[in-house]
């Protein structure tokens, strides 16, 4: 059976540790100085070295080679013995199966006793968080006063559930995740070392996959290398973690962004019958996301997109824009959300999918509300100028306006004008939201195919906008009534005082 690569590359030494220079930096000037702390806490995300790190420090404390040493000699007693776990000066345990209180006092026991060998005994607690409180009262008068003879070395992935009276008493020290670039450099290193032919997309693929951790990034390669014995693609990569084809993944993404909600749901068929996880695929989509967004912000990407992704984001960024970018990114991390939980994750991506195309819209009634806003806080700020302006019309005219009020469309039609036009509207509303709801405040003033008049209250800042947008107003009308119908927007207060 083949060692897992993840072991077999495994740091012995703190050269071989890589992103967290400034911890193997303080470490290594506390061995240098002699300023060993008794206790450390090593924290962070899992696969970044926490343990690893302390096998490390405890190799260079009891080193045999004139210890404490920067670099141990690797071939002492006490450096084996701790590279293959069975070192008696070593205690190494597991919090999560040793989290009860007669499991510290079995370890308070043994730390009385003088090291056999070494100089010092160490004590490794991994996933420390995993111990009970009792447990971690009972360790606290030892933590607090330790025999001379012991450091006590603790690694976890929640800091945050130890008790502040055990933090306390502790040197803490944050791991943090790898950047992708880092990781692709070290799956290449290892590549050459076991003759793995990966390109160059494959290599940043699971480097991304492997959200920071060098061990998850292991893992994954270890899976990889099994596929073929030719070079590896990234297609392949995918197909074997689940990932789905990018071409397939692109052209899901082109269509939310720039096409219709039929084109992506078509996609979204395509990648059902290929059994792609849609947990996952959402995952990709938002990343697509991410970079198209910081495309808009920055005009440029990172050194860890392919050059083949960032041509493909260039293109869609060149078809939309960043606020409908942000809003379908919103929905859709909504939509990842509820896939986490839900039993029908096919019927929750395809309703995502609507929601994100119906993006448009909501901006377009969010912008409009804004511009309503806007509208009605400058007219109550004016001092309205526009009054000498009203009597226009001339004395002949009147008559003329007067004599035409809706007799003629109300004898041509056997429904009241109230009643034509709140369908009309209803229709327009169906067509163009963001019309259809300014036309909710206007009353039918004469309703007609030879003419539709509509009022609006003299303080409704929608009837500008409704005269602005004459254009679509007058192109839903010839849709709606077969033929072009001449339309009139007026004031209700002026018909008021008219009549």
């Amino acid at each position: 059976m083949s060692l897992a690569l993840a072991r077999k590359y495994r740091p012995q030494n703190f050269l071989q540790v890589i992103g967290q220079d400034p911890i193997v930096q303080t470490l290594k000037n506390a061995i240098e100085n002699d300023q060993l702390h008794h206790a450390y806490l090593f924290t962070g995300v899992r696969g970044v070295g926490k343990t690893s790190m302390a096998r490390i420090l405890a190799k260079s404390i009891n080193c045999m080679t004139n210890g404490p040493i920067i670099e141990p000699c690797e071939t002492c007693s006490a450096c084996m013995g701790i590279t293959k776990s069975n070192y008696l000066d070593v205690i190494e345990i597991d919090g999560a199966s040793h989290n009860l209180v007669d499991d510290v006092r079995e370890l308070r026991e043994q730390v009385k006793y003088l090291p056999s060998e070494a100089k010092y005994k160490i004590v490794i607690i991994d996933e420390v968080h995993m111990l009970s409180t009792s447990a971690f009262n009972a360790l606290l008068k030892t933590l607090e006063e330790p025999p001379e003879h012991v450091i006590f070395i603790f690694a976890t992935t929640e800091s945050h559930k130890i008790p502040i009276t055990i933090l306390s008493r502790c040197q803490k020290y944050d791991f943090r995740k790898l950047s992708q670039s880092l990781l692709a450099e070290h799956i290449q290193k290892i590549c050459k070392e076991e003759s793995i032919q990966l390109d160059d997309e494959s290599v940043q693929l699971i480097a991304s996959c492997a959200l920071g951790s060098v061990r998850d990034a292991l893992s994954l390669l270890d899976q990889v290398r099994t596929l073929s014995s030719q070079t590896i693609t990234a297609d392949d990569v995918r197909q074997m973690l689940g990932l789905g084809n990018r071409l397939l993944l692109q052209n899901i993404f082109q269509a939310l962004t720039t096409q219709t909600a039929a084109d992506t749901l078509k996609g979204v068929e395509e990648a059902d019958q290929k059994g792609l996880d849609f947990k996952l695929l959402a995952e990709d989509l938002l990343k697509q996301y991410r970079d198209l967004i910081i495309y808009f912000s920055t005009k440029s990407f990172g050194t860890d997109l392919a050059p083949q992704e960032q041509e493909f984001l260039t293109n869609v960024a060149s078809q939309t824009n960043v606020s409908l970018a942000l809003a379908q990114q919103q929905i859709l991390y909504s939509t990842l959300k509820e896939l986490s939980y839900s039993s029908y994750p096919k019927t929750v991506f395809e309703i995502g999918v609507v929601k994100i195309h119906q993006a448009q819209d909501m901006i377009d009634l969010t912008s409009l509300v804004a511009e309503l806003k806007n509208r009605k806080a400058g007219k109550a700020s004016s001092p309205r100028p526009a009054a000498p302006a009203r009597p226009r019309p001339q004395p002949s005219a009147r008559p003329a306006q007067a004599a035409a009020p809706a007799q003629k469309p109300q004898a041509s039609h056997n429904i009241t004008p109230a009643q034509d036009w709140y369908e009309l509207v209803k229709w327009i509303t169906k067509q163009k939201p963001p019309l259809g709801s300014l036309l909710q405040d206007a009353k039918p003033l004469q309703f007609g195919t030879d003419l539709i008049e509509i009022g609006f209250p003299q303080t409704s800042p929608a009837k500008g906008i409704v005269i602005e947008r004459a254009s679509q107003f007058k192109e839903l009308l010839q849709k709606h009534f077969g033929k072009d119908v001449p339309f009139k927007v007026t004031n209700q207060d002026d018909v008021k005082k008219k009549s």
